[in-house]
């Protein structure tokens, strides 16, 4: 596995880096979590709830690339 980029510098991020990026990345997660529109109950407005689920796959989407990220840098620092 391939050391992630620091996108501050040139290089890999050493560990201190890493523990900086993977508090960013908790703060991040959690926000986007809580961003999250709840799933649309209303089935008669059928624009509104494919707008609701682009936005939740979207967001779901931008979530997992951020989990995966984090979990690349736990890997690295072993950490769980």
């Amino acid at each position: 596995m391939q050391a992630l980029p620091n996108p501050d510098k040139e290089g890999p991020m050493n560990d201190d880096e890493k523990r900086a990026r993977l508090r960013d990345l908790d703060a991040n997660i959690s926000r986007l979590r809580a961003e999250l529109p709840p799933p649309n109950g209303d089935a008669a407005d059928f624009v509104d709830a494919g707008q609701n689920l682009a936005a939740r796959e979207e967001l779901a989407g931008q979530i997992e690339a951020l989990e995966n990220e984090r979990q690349q840098l736990r890997d690295e620092l072993g950490t769980s």
